[in-house]
Order: C-alpha cells, then structure tokens, then sequence
C-alpha cells in the first residue's frame, strides 16, 4: 500500500493516536520537562515503526466511514492509551505517596519544591523518591517494556475492537496499590517514629514540665534523615518490586479493555 493512498493515511492516524495517548499520560514519557513538539515527533516515529509489523487484516479505517464512526473510533484509541499510560502513573503515584507520608512523619512536609515532571509542588523526600524510581525505571528498561507493551496491544486489541467491559473494575483493584505501595515504602519510618512517639509521650507523662514538642521536633527530623541513610541504598530492590507489578498492570490493562 503507498504511503499516499487515502486509507494508509487514515489508519496511521488512528494507530497514532494510541501512540501518543500512550507517551502523554506514561511515566517518564509524559514529563512536562519534554516539549509537546518532541512528543508528537516522537509519537509519529513509533507510529511510522509500528505501522509494518501490527496486524491490521480487517480492522483497516473504511474511507465510507461515518464522522461520527471515526470520532468514536478515536475515542477508544485514545482511550486504550490513556489507560495503559495511567497504569503506570498509579505505581509512581504509590511512590510519591509514600515520600509524601515520610515527610509528614518526620516533619520535613513543609520543605517543597517543583516536580520538573508535573510542575507541582511535592514534599522535598518525595521528588527524591519519584527521580530515583524514573532513574530505576530507566535503567530496567521500562521505558523498551513500555513500547513492547504498545506493539503487543495491537494484536491483543486491534484497531476499533475495544469494548472497556472490564477495564472499570480492573483500574480500582490497580488503584488501591497506591495506597499499598506507599505504605510498604513508608513501614520502617513508621515503626519507627511511632516508637519514638511512644517513648516521648512515658517521657512527657515522667517530666511533665518539659517542653516536650521543643525537644521532639528535631529528634524526629533528625531520626528520619538517618533513616533515609539506611534505606535509600535498599531502595533498588523494593523499587524493582514495584515496577513487576507495573508490567503487571500493563498485562492486565491490556487484556481488560
């Protein structure tokens, strides 16, 4: 088929706009520290790489089609890459929740800066958490398992033969690992600062004229940065963890909708 016939220009489209719903709402691939521009460039390049080696018998765009078939067709293209880049973000959401509980634990949650990835304001523990598991991430090669991923959902879910039956109960089981992630990333605090909660309420309840919030605030900034020292080394394979269960979600993801 040449690249100018009408139904190859058709087709590509719509196979793009799975692509670049996948890079805008990815992890790493949907950073704000990227331009629109590059992400679009990029999202023709895969589009272009794909378009030879995705199944497309029977399910190439009809050049009768209706407005309105096309525009619902686009719906659930973009639809489909929406999901499997939110599949993603739920992970690195966990991990950014449980940075965001430490803080507060440790009294650190006033210290913000700018996520370069969002443009919000997080907790200082929680940008070093979320850039070490883009690093982490990076370095697995989720961003190659990500565009696999893309490929195999074409054969899995051809063009226009999504039906999102399942995909609603699937994302809230997904959803409730980021409370789970969080808190398995933020248990040692925890414990930890629980106990030492304990010890200084028997201290209060011993001496009650001291000032016990003057003496605890820094002993809890203090014990969390030493905390930090112990456990970010480890933070490798807890992340490793994590993202099993993102490729995990991408499978499931894929299969639901």
């Amino acid at each position: 088929m040449s690249v100018f016939d009408p139904q190859f220009i058709v087709t590509a489209f719509i196979i793009m706009v799975r692509v670049t719903s996948v890079i805008m709402a990815a992890p790493f691939f949907g950073s704000m520290q990227f331009p629109v521009r590059v992400k679009v460039f990029f999202a023709l390049s895969v589009t272009l790489l794909l378009y030879p080696v995705i199944p497309l018998q029977g399910v190439m765009v009809p050049l009768d089609a209706t407005n309105l078939e096309v525009v619902i067709l686009i719906v659930k293209e973009m639809l489909i890459g929406v999901a499997m880049g939110l599949a993603g973000q739920i992970v690195f959401g966990g991990i950014q929740f449980g940075g965001q509980f430490i803080s507060i634990q440790t009294g650190l949650g006033f210290a913000n800066i700018i996520d370069p990835n969002t443009q919000t304001q997080n907790p200082i523990i929680s940008q070093v958490m979320i850039l070490l598991g883009i690093v982490l991430f990076l370095a697995i090669g989720g961003d190659a398992i990500y565009l696999r991923a893309l490929k195999k959902s074409f054969e899995i879910v051809p063009l226009g033969t999504a039906t999102f039956a399942e995909s609603g109960p699937e994302f809230i089981k997904m959803a409730t690992q980021i409370f789970v992630i969080g808190i398995q990333l933020s248990a040692p605090f925890i414990i930890v600062l629980f106990l030492m909660d304990l010890s200084f309420a028997i201290f209060a309840r011993i001496m009650p004229q001291a000032n016990i919030f003057f003496i605890s605030m820094p002993l809890k900034v203090l014990a969390g940065i030493l905390m930090l020292l112990w456990v970010v080394p480890k933070l490798g394979i807890a992340f490793n963890q994590f993202f099993q269960v993102l490729f995990k979600f991408l499978e499931r993801i894929i299969l639901a909708v």
